[in-house]
């Protein structure tokens, strides 16, 4: 009776392939976070470049009004 109540239970090969698939998928996720991550590095670089050109846009139409025609 007894041994039957440990029929169901995992066993070693049990938990090192479930071991195993964790691994794989956790390496994939960690592998998409860090593409992820350099993504948003190139959107906050392009939106800093943006705000740098919106100031250089407007200091030279600052400096062409003053400039006499």
């Amino acid at each position: 009776m007894v041994a039957r109540g440990f029929e169901n239970t995992a066993t070693r090969g049990d938990l090192k392939e479930l071991r195993d698939d964790m691994n794989t998928r956790f390496s994939a996720v960690d592998k998409r976070l860090g593409k992820l991550d350099y993504q948003m590095d190139e959107a906050y670089d392009i939106l800093n470049l943006q705000k740098r050109v919106q100031i250089l846009e407007k200091a030279v139409r600052a400096l062409a009004s003053q400039t006499p025609k």
